[in-house]
Order: C-alpha cells, then sequence, then structure tokens
C-alpha cells in the first residue's frame, strides 16, 4: 500500500508491454544486485508529530510533576496510556479475512529461534553499476543486552561512518544516531553535496521467510482451509497511534481539532498484483462525543477525553464521527456526520433527502454508511468497531501469467465494504471484496459466535499502542529495552527483501513499481495526517449494479489463471457477450455473488449499456441477382422466357440482353451494446429488410419486355467490436465485426402474373446446430453522439441522443453455379462474394 507514481504512467502503457515485461524475470529468489537496479537512491523521510499533538501533551506533558513513563517505559504517561488503550480498545477493527492472512504481530518473527535479521547492505553510488561495499546484520533477538564494558565485540560489524567494530546493541546504537532525523551523521542526510570518491548509500532491511506468493504461501498457510501455520496461530495484533489534528476555521465554523486513532496492520507478505514482501496497511478513526459529531472538539472537550473524565458510554458517549479507509493510494471515508447517521431515521432521510444525489448509487452507500453505526437492526446500540476488509482479489493481467488455482488473493488493502473497486489497483486494475460480514447479527449476540472469516481486535492484548517516533528516540539511546521494543519505529528500514518479481516491476530503473518491500508506518504519508492527504488521493465512487461489467477484467476469475483469456473472450463477444449479460441474467442472479461496482466519479463511464432503433439504407450491388438461380424458381422462370422468345437462347451471351433490377432496401434496425470502458464497446445488431429484386429482359419483337420481379426477405445478425475515439458525449468511432446473413426471394412474379413457386429456399438461416458460423464480415464507422442528458424524471443517467453511421459488408451469395445445357452463366454470373453499403440512423437510449 503506497502512492506510486510511476505506476499511475505505467497505466497508459500496452498491457502486453505488461505481461511481456512480467514474463522476462528469473526463477529463484532475488539477488541483493538484482533488487539494487529498483530501489529509489535516496532515503525515506520520517513524518514529524503534529503541532496540537504536541500543544495538547497528547502522550502526556514530562515537564508536569506527576508525570509516569515507567511501565512500560514507551514515551507515554502510564496513567494517559491507560486513556489511549482504552479508546484503541473502544474503537478497535472487526477485520474480515479475504483469505488465511490477517493482521498480525511483526515481532513473533524477532522471537522465533534464531531471531530476526536487520540487514544493512552499502553500496557506493560514485561507481558505475551495483557495486556492494560491505553487508552487515543486526540480530533483533539479541537487543536489550549491554555493551561490553572493554569493548571486544560478540559480532563484528563496519558501521559506514566510523567504521569501528560493535556488537548487535552497540551497533544499533550506532544507526539511530546516523539517521537521526534532524542531526544525522552521515553526510547524504545531512549535506547536499556528495564526495568524488565515494558516495555510501545504505539498504536497511529485514527478510521474511519467502520470496513470491508461491513461498509465501508454503511459509505462511495452514494445513486448514482459511488459517495460518500453526505457529503463526494467536498472533492476532494492530498497532494503534492516536494523534490530534487541528481543523482550521471557517466563515460557517470555528478552528477546533479532531482526535483521530489510526491502525496500523502489519502482513508479511503482499501477493496481488504488485507482489512484495512485507506489507503495513491502515485505517483512522476519528473519535467524537455523540452530540458533537456535526462539529470539531474544543479544547475543554478534547482534554476532558485525554484526561479520562468523559465516560464514553454515558448520555453522550463517544463515538465514531468517521472511519478513513486506506487502499493502495487511495482513502474512502465514512462520513457518519453528513447526514448525521445518529439521528433518528426520520431526522436523517431528511437530511439525505436534502443533499439530492450528485453521483449514481450515492444513496444507497448512504445507507451502508449509516448501518455502520448501529450495532442492531432496531438501532437502539451504538457500534464503536470499523469493519474492514482484508483485500482482495485482483483482476488486473497477471492473472493471465499464472496457471489455474488460487492466485492474486492476498492484495492487502483494506475496504470498508464489499464490492468491485474500480481504478485503484497497480496500473489502475480493479480490485473484488466478495466476503461479507452483518455486524449487526452478532455485535449484540455476545454469545453467537463469530464467522470463521471475522478476526476481532477489540482486546487489549491484541493492540499495541505506538507513540509519536519523538516520544521514544531519545529513550532509544540511552535504553537498551527501548531500543529493542521500538527502532523499528525510527529507522528508514524496508520490512522485507527490498524487492519481489511482480507484473509491473522493472518497467522505470530505481523506482517503485509496487514490487518494493515497504517502509514502516511512521515513513509513510499517511503518517499523522487525516484523509485525503499527499499520499492518498480521495476515493469518491459512484455504486453501480452488478450485472455488468465495465471493462473485460472484471470476469476475471482468481482460480482460472491464463484460462482467463479464452473465457473472458468468449463472454466479451457478440453474441455471447448478450446471452451471457441478458439472456442468462435470470441464472446469474441466482448463482452469482452479488456485489455492487464502486468506480470514482471522475472515471464514471458515460454509459454502460445502450439500446438503439432505427432505420439503415443499403446499397445493393447487381450480384444479388445471382440469387434468381436458384434451383426452386430457376425452371420456371427460365422456362417462360425461352417460351416466350427461343432466340433469347441463342443471344445468352449479349451482356445488354439483361438488366438486372436491384431497389435500394430499407431496413429496420436494433441494437444493444456494452460499453467495456471508456473506448470499447461490443454490439448486438438486428435487422430487416423487403426491397425489389428481378431482371428486365427485353424480347427479339423489340416491343416486349420479360419482367421477373420478387421481393428480398433479408435478415442479419451482426456482432461488432467498436473503438470510440473519445470520451463523453460526442464519440466519433470505428468498428469491425461478423454476422449471419439469411434471406430468401418472396412473392416471386412473372409479367405481373403469380409464380407456382413465389418463394425460394432461406439461404442459410441459423437453426439449430447449423449455419451458426459467420458468413458475414464487415466494416464501419460513425459518430455517436449523446443530446439529452438525464430525461426521463426519476431515472439517473438515462440519455438520449444519435448514431449516424456507415458499413461496408461483404458475404458469400449462398446459392451454387448453375451447370447444364440451359445453362446462364450469360445472364447473370453468380459472384463468390457480395457487398453490401449501409447508412444508418439511429436514435439511442443510454443507461
Amino acid at each position: 500500500m503506497r502512492h506510486i507514481a510511476p505506476v499511475r504512467a505505467a497505466r497508459a502503457l500496452s498491457p502486453f508491454v505488461l505481461l511481456v515485461a512480467a514474463m522476462a524475470h528469473a526463477e529463484g529468489p532475488p539477488t541483493r544486485e538484482e533488487y539494487f537496479r529498483y530501489v529509489p537512491l535516496s532515503y525515506p523521510r520520517i513524518v514529524r508529530q503534529t503541532e496540537a499533538s504536541v500543544a495538547l501533551s497528547l502522550y502526556g506533558d514530562p515537564n508536569d510533576p506527576a508525570y509516569r513513563d515507567e511501565a512500560p517505559r514507551d514515551g507515554v504517561d502510564d496513567t494517559r496510556l491507560q486513556v489511549l488503550q482504552s479508546l484503541a480498545v473502544r474503537f478497535a477493527p472487526f477485520m474480515v479475512k479475504n483469505t488465511y492472512t490477517f493482521p498480525s504481530d511483526h515481532k513473533v518473527f524477532r522471537d522465533q529461534p534464531g531471531g530476526l535479521l536487520l540487514n544493512l547492505d552499502t553500496w557506493d553510488l560514485a561507481k558505475s553499476g551495483a557495486v556492494l561495499m560491505r553487508s552487515d546484520s543486526i540480530n533483533f533477538s539479541s537487543l536489550g543486552r549491554p555493551c561490553p564494558e572493554d569493548g571486544a565485540p560478540e559480532v563484528t560489524l563496519r558501521t559506514e561512518s566510523a567504521g569501528q567494530d560493535a556488537r548487535d546493541d552497540c551497533r544499533l546504537v550506532g544507526l539511530l544516531r546516523e539517521f537521526h532525523p534532524d542531526h544525522p551523521t552521515i553526510p547524504r542526510l545531512r549535506q547536499d553535496a556528495v564526495d568524488a570518491e565515494r558516495a555510501p548509500f545504505t539498504v536497511m532491511y529485514f527478510d521474511f521467510p519467502g520470496y513470491d506468493p508461491k513461498t509465501w504461501m508454503a511459509a505462511y498457510k495452514g494445513a486448514v482451509d482459511g488459517q495460518p501455520a500453526r505457529r503463526y496461530l494467536g498472533t492476532e495484533k494492530v498497532y494503534a497511534h492516536p494523534f490530534i489534528h487541528a481543523v482550521k476555521g471557517t466563515q460557517k465554523a470555528p478552528p477546533g481539532y479532531e482526535l483521530l486513532i489510526q491502525y496500523w496492520f502489519f502482513y508479511p507478505f503482499n501477493a496481488g498484483g504488485n507482489n512484495h514482501e512485507g506489507d503495513w496497511e491502515h485505517i483512522a478513526v476519528a473519535v467524537s462525543p455523540r452530540s458533537a459529531v456535526g462539529r470539531t472538539l474544543t479544547e475543554a472537550e478534547l482534554r476532558r477525553i485525554l484526561q479520562g473524565d468523559w465516560t464514553a458510554d454515558g448520555a453522550d458517549p463517544l463515538v465514531m464521527k468517521r472511519i478513513e479507509y486506506f487502499f493502495h493510494h487511495n482513502s474512502m471515508v465514512f462520513d457518519f456526520a453528513r447526514p448525521n447517521a445518529y439521528l433518528p431515521r426520520e431526522q436523517w432521510q431528511a437530511q439525505l433527502d436534502a443533499r439530492g444525489e450528485e453521483r449514481p448509487g450515492e444513496k444507497k452507500l448512504l445507507a451502508r454508511v449509516r448501518r455502520y453505526v448501529w450495532a442492531d437492526e432496531a438501532e437502539t446500540v451504538i457500534n464503536t468497531h470499523p469493519i474492514g476488509y482484508i483485500g482482495a482479489d485482483s483482476k488486473g493481467l497477471e492473472q493471465l501469467l499464472a496457471s489455474p488455482g488460487p492466485h492474486a488473493r492476498e492484495s492487502h488493502a483494506t475496504y470498508p465494504v464489499p464490492g468491485v473497486f474500480k481504478n485503484i489497483g497497480p496500473a489502475g486494475s480493479t480490485e473484488a471484496v466478495r466476503q461479507f460480514f452483518d455486524h449487526q447479527e452478532y455485535l449484540t449476540h455476545p454469545d453467537k459466535p463469530l464467522p470463521e472469516e471475522v478476526v476481532r481486535y477489540d482486546l487489549a492484548s491484541r493492540i499495541d499502542l505506538v507513540p509519536d517516533w519523538e516520544r521514544v528516540y531519545d529513550l532509544a539511546l540511552v535504553d537498551r529495552q527501548v531500543r529493542r521494543e521500538w527502532s523499528w519505529l525510527i529507522l528508514p528500514l524496508r520490512w522485507g527483501f527490498p524487492m519481489a518479481r511482480s507484473p509491473l516491476s522493472g518497467l522505470v530503473a530505481h523506482s517503485d513499481m509496487g514490487n518494493l518491500s515497504i517502509v514502516g508506518p511512521a515513513f509513510n504519508e499517511g503518517w499523522n495526517r487525516p484523509a485525503p492527504s499527499a499520499g492518498f488521493d480521495l476515493y469518491v465512487p459512484s455504486e453501480l449494479p452488478w450485472f455488468f461489467p465495465l471493462d473485460v477484467q472484471d470476469d476475471f476469475s482468481n482460480n482460472l489463471g491464463f484460462l482467463n483469456a479464452p473465457v473472458a473472450l468468449l463472454i466479451t463477444l457478440p453474441p455471447l457477450d448478450f446471452l451471457y449479460r441478458v439472456v442468462g441474467l435470470p441464472v446469474r442472479a441466482v448463482v452469482e455473488n452479488h456485489q455492487p461496482v464502486y468506480t470514482p466519479q471522475e472515471r464514471l463511464p458515460r454509459r454502460r449499456f445502450t439500446v438503439e432503433a432505427g432505420v439503415g439504407v443499403q446499397l445493393l450491388g447487381d450480384d444479388f441477382t445471382g440469387l434468381l438461380l436458384n434451383d426452386r424458381q430457376l425452371d420456371e422462370w427460365y422456362g417462360q422466357l425461352t417460351a416466350l422468345d427461343p432466340a433469347i437462347a441463342g443471344n445468352i451471351n449479349d451482356p445488354d440482353l439483361v438488366r438486372p433490377v436491384v431497389s435500394t432496401a430499407v431496413s429496420v434496425m436494433l441494437k444493444v451494446s456494452f460499453y467495456l470502458g471508456d473506448k470499447f464497446t461490443s454490439e448486438n445488431t438486428l435487422f430487416h429488410s423487403r426491397s425489389t429484386l428481378g431482371l428486365d429482359v427485353p424480347l427479339s419483337d423489340g416491343m416486349s419486355v420479360f419482367q421477373l420481379r420478387t421481393k428480398l426477405d433479408m435478415w442479419e445478425y451482426a456482432g461488432s467490436l467498436r473503438y470510440n475515439f473519445l470520451r463523453g458525449g460526442f464519440q466519433p468511432y470505428a468498428k469491425v465485426g461478423y454476422g449471419l446473413t439469411w434471406y430468401r426471394l418472396e412473392d416471386g412474379s412473372i409479367n405481373g402474373q403469380g409464380m407456382a413457386n413465389p418463394n425460394s429456399y432461406w439461404v442459410r438461416r441459423p437453426g439449430f446446430f447449423r449455419n451458426l458460423w459467420p458468413n458475414t464480415l464487415h466494416l464501419g464507422a460513425g459518430v455517436d453522439v449523446i443530446l439529452v442528458k438525464d430525461f426521463i424524471p426519476g431515472l439517473h443517467g438515462v440519455d438520449g441522443g444519435l448514431r449516424v453511421g456507415y458499413i461496408l459488408s461483404r458475404h458469400e451469395l449462398g446459392v451454387k453455379d448453375l451447370t447444364g445445357d440451359n445453362g446462364l452463366q450469360g445472364i447473370v454470373v453468380e459472384p463468390v462474394h457480395v457487398y453490401r453499403n449501409t447508412f444508418e440512423l439511429l436514435g439511442t437510449l443510454s443507461f
């Protein structure tokens, strides 16, 4: 989870480029030299405590005579720690697992046999290529032991700056001084100029088990489905970090404060569209008295809360003002103040109606938001626990590189609701949350066990309170136990081997393309910052129905791997898309998991599907008269022709003898189109026309004309793939496609008298298991314009417009050559293919 600027640029790259880049990776664990090509050549910057947290002594005032920081020694006043810990428990999340992973205690790796090594690789950036100067390590299981008085080290290490030997704990003290946030001793941090001869750069990182999704699963997945390996059972842990945010005053509201608690979640790996070792995610809860959810807190109110003088479950209870969810570079806010979800339903509904609906599905989503704050359906018990969905199933192109089987389901973002979230993952891909937890069925029934996929963290033993790093830095220099417990918060280390092979990795050198291990919470751009912030854009989605996907990738299954390609192709190509999305809708409604689709407002598709009707004008070539050679009508009209003028047979090769009669065909056209993203559309078209087709043959008397007339009854189904050159309400487009064309001649007459066989046989009429292969190809272009928006009262997003287009079609005529003594090759020469030019004008109804 991080803000990755190069990944955004990668969205513009061809998907095929991304796939080729992914396939180029070698097998086996990555090497040091390999990771060096990816890591940014700069140190991350730690984020300071807020001025408000300092001014209001959030963690206690060390100058206060009553201040005590002893049990434990963590930079927090012991009395204040109890207050903050109780708040952290009151607002702790319930997490819904997507697979077997859940937020866990990172110290479990430190405490395992062999300990946890902090690796220190020092590179010389003054040399060409990757020149490794030295590799050191610190064993965190050895920390907390005093340095030997005689100075004899147990483990030989060399510091970057001084080059002195030290043991693990002494080396860690040296690191803390070298990377002091304000007064570092490393030249690269404290000055802009660098030496010409050498430019040392140190990469610090933990190395957890595994190096790719397969080996991570082997290391962490248990024998029981949905459970971790036995040694990780009972390691549930979240890290609660409170901070105070000062809110500036406006013309409508005075300045004030907000108390937020960030809950940080550690995972040993991330296996989604962007694979990397180690992961830190978080959410945040703004805490407020129920009476103050619509405004900021005063200093007096905030001090009462921090001093523990505000009864959490009293007449004016402490509640959630809002929840901030973070996933990848996005933040989604559940605001319980606007409209006020704690008001009686009638008053809340009045506020909801007064604000209107700016986005499709906005009111549905706000109804879900209200439901979060109530622990029971009767709305009598307030819920104070966020529900976090550990996401999610990645729907990116990396699915096409995997073999069938579970894949890309551990992208550890934290989502507020189940659903399909668009434009959030690597390169703007999609992630889907399929689990569902109805908290109202359980929170007011303590005897009812939670579902296996739900992990509760409202236990003091499962929460570690994390202060600002300023509170522990000086202590860590002098107290070895503090150093052991809190140096991970202060140092700019990476939580995992620096890189893992991932589909997007390698596109830009020394840039984070989602494949680098992450830095700790205090170096995260979300630390001490409410949403939205520089690293997390505000995700304000529209809620759309489940039944029509917005992109081909939305139909990917995380169990099919490369088989997603043919499956997605089949249900995207017309007419199979129509059968799947429309005809098969009742079946899908029963068997599929129905979750809404969320997409950002700025990425909201102008249309999801359209229904169109209109006319087409078809210009048919003379070659269509070849249909008159059909064996049901040929003998009759040819026999009468030669009976009227026997000389015709002798002049059969005269090119001026036969005059084809082919009238313009006017068709009734119906279309259903499905929009796949902003540019691509699949079209299903059915049209029907009846037009005159015949022959005029002047007889040898010079006065009479033999007239053969029929009606060409033509039907066609056409499936097209269309590319729209522009977004929005004016869309020039080009398209190609295929279809089934069938027809027959009807109402045949000779010189005004009906024929004995007025109708021919159908040519290529489709049926069950016959004539189903396309016999027509076409290409076309046109302009699709929306003229009227939201023109049906009460139905948001229904637009009306016009489409003007041109289509060139080519297909086999479908009548065999006539052979024999009375061959008419001189009268009508049957071509192998015929062409049609169609001009269409349709009215469109877009949804």
